[in-house]
């Protein structure tokens, strides 16, 4: 089965491809360094910072509700990176809005030349190195008038005459649910922070190319496969999530469109998610139809849509963005897709295992990302793993899966189709041939009871060479097969003609092993005796010649010809052309081959057809 192996082909590129971007996650750990910062100080006196660049995750210092000199100020403790939402400071519990001074004591090597990395602090920034601004990202403020949001990536270069250093980061957040230090902080030299920096990019790069790839690829051959609202669906899914890995890496989106405001990146990301949970939503339901129409969650795809329309043509206000409100939306789908999925597997419907599995793992992903953003998992291995991007990755590989099983499926009702038609159209000769003979010989039953005897002595040996093969469990069957049929059948001629046929095979010896489709040259020699014969002797002369890597078969005969009704191969109507129309019908779709018909009248017919020499 050829396309049985192209489909494990796809199957072990996906899971390449699949291995090295998970490889990439993890190895990309090996550019940096990470130490546990404690109590806001981080030495790096004994580093060599030439290798590799550090990362600043830790417990640095905070000071709540001030974006002021931070001399009177008493300081308590956060985790960066990680949203200070929810976080107790000074025993307040801070909400998703408020300003705050985070600071971090580092002892560097010497003196010179620095780099730090800032991804993304919501929803603007100061930084200060030793008192000195370096840069800013949008403008601090103290209400959400004052403040001007912004979401760009900085590669900050600075020089400090001193071997320590005070980082003073100052944030304002009044645009976005999660304030703070969100994602991580990188220092080091240029060379190695440059480097880390230039690997990360090329990893999500990496990973939205792959993802673009699966989504045409998921979309042209559902679309093949005439299953052309499950293909927009995941094309849709794809492209989403296309979008929102290129926000989520903090770099992507914002590189490329430096001009979008965080509003117009807050409801970019919503929008994008929003729409990857109603395109899974109406794919499963294209999937299972069938378990859509009483499902108790029948509705909520109503809902959705209403939700994102909102979003969309709503300007961002803080209701509809608020974590009260967008995650009961993700769990109560997440739920009903469950439900649905496990449902499907439990009837046993086509494909549910895969399907089932993908959407676990793709679940269970999106609940550990969630996890990594709010507490930063520091695990060894996970630490920069991105489990969304492998849990979307793990779904599609599954739907993969699915369409190359359903490739292969189609490939096979087609393939059975194929051979059933074959067989059909063999099986139509063996009745017509038949009738014929039991005819003549029922004629003479009453004129010459001893040649009736002969014929029904002749069609015994010819019937027992015509079932050694089985039509219905091969389609070719080899050459010598057939031309012993036709001799077969030529002798039982003989008997009721009264010795009136000269026949003769032209066929070299190492030519008959090739590979024929039954009943070919007997209804051809039938033709001959049946339109040819005039009076007297009728010779009849089947040759087989090589001709570079097929085999030119021809039929020629000495008769009266052929009627030029009867000698157009396109006619299928004809009750005397329907030998003929049969065996060039099934040329044409086995070999892509057609009868070639030459005859002039009185003077004889030769009749010709290649097939592809086989060995």
């Amino acid at each position: 089965m050829k396309e049985k192996y192209k489909k494990n082909r796809k199957a072990l590129l996906f899971l390449i491809l699949s291995v090295c971007l998970i490889s990439g996650l993890v190895s990309i750990r090996n550019q940096y360094i990470s130490y546990p910062i404690a109590d806001g100080f981080l030495n790096l006196s004994e580093e060599n910072l030439e290798k590799k660049a550090v990362q600043l995750n830790g417990v640095w210092k905070f000071y709540e509700g001030t974006l002021e000199d931070t001399g009177s100020q008493t300081a308590d403790s956060i985790e960066v990176p990680g949203s200070w939402r929810g976080k107790v400071i000074n025993g307040k519990k801070l909400g998703k809005h408020g300003i705050g001074v985070y600071e971090l004591r580092v002892k560097v090597p010497s003196p010179g030349d620095y780099c730090m990395k800032l991804n993304y602090v919501s929803s603007a920034y100061e930084l200060f190195i030793n008192d000195i601004k370096i840069v800013g990202n949008g403008k601090i403020g103290a209400d959400k008038e004052s403040e001007i949001s912004s979401w760009v990536p900085q590669f900050v270069y600075f020089h400090t005459d001193q071997n320590d250093l005070v980082i003073k980061i100052k944030v304002s957040n009044f645009h976005c649910n999660n304030g703070g230090i969100v994602l991580p902080v990188y220092i080091g030299k240029q060379v190695p922070l440059f480097r880390y920096h230039l690997i990360n990019l090329m990893k999500n790069i990496g990973f939205i190319g792959i993802l673009a790839g699966m989504a045409c690829y998921l979309y042209v051959f559902n679309w093949c496969l005439n299953k052309k609202a499950q293909s927009i669906y995941l094309w849709i899914f794809c492209i989403s999530v296309l979008i929102a890995a290129s926000i989520i890496d903090g770099e992507s989106l914002v590189s490329i469109f430096p001009f979008l405001t965080i509003d117009a990146v807050l409801k970019i990301e919503y929008v994008s998610f929003m729409v990857q949970i109603t395109s899974i939503q109406f794919y499963l339901w294209s999937m299972y139809p069938e378990l859509g129409k009483n499902h108790p969650f029948r509705f909520l795809k109503i809902f959705d849509f209403f939700y994102t329309a909102v979003l969309i043509c709503l300007p961002v206000m803080p209701v509809l963005y608020d974590d009260m409100v967008f995650v009961p939306i993700l769990v109560v789908n997440a739920l009903c897709y469950f439900f649905k999925i496990a449902r499907a597997f439990q009837l046993k419907k086509p494909n549910a295992g895969p399907v089932f599995l993908g959407y676990c793992v793709f679940l269970a992903s999106c609940v550990l990302q969630i996890v990594d953003i709010q507490h930063n998992i520091d695990i060894q291995f996970l630490s920069d793993f991105n489990f969304y991007y492998f849990g979307v990755l793990f779904f599609l590989l599954g739907q993969g899966y699915v369409l190359a099983v359903n490739v292969e499926d189609t490939f096979r009702q087609s393939e059975l189709a194929h051979e059933m038609e074959i067989a059909s159209l063999q099986a139509q000769i063996s009745p017509h041939f038949l009738f014929n003979i039991l005819h003549n010989i029922y004629c003479l039953m009453d004129t010459n009871v001893n040649m009736a005897k002969n014929m029904l002595m002749c069609l015994s040996d010819f019937l027992r060479v015509k079932y050694r093969f089985d039509y219905r469990t091969y389609t070719l069957y080899q050459l010598k097969e057939e031309l012993d049929l036709v001799n077969a059948y030529v002798e039982l001629e003989n008997v009721r003609m009264n010795g009136a046929l000269k026949f003769e095979i032209d066929a070299p010896a190492e030519l008959l092993s090739n590979d024929i489709l039954p009943l070919t040259i007997q209804p051809l020699v039938e033709n001959s005796i049946k339109h040819g014969y005039k009076s007297g002797e009728l010779n009849i002369l089947i040759r087989v010649v090589e001709a570079d890597d097929r085999l030119v078969i021809s039929v020629e005969d000495d008769g009266r010809g052929i009627s030029p009704k009867i000698n157009s191969t396109k006619s299928s109507t004809s009750k005397s052309g329907v030998g003929i129309s049969n065996i060039n019908y099934r040329l044409n779709i086995c070999f892509q081959s057609r009868l070639v018909i030459e005859s002039q009248g009185f003077k004889g017919t030769k009749i010709s057809f290649q097939i592809p020499k086989r060995g």
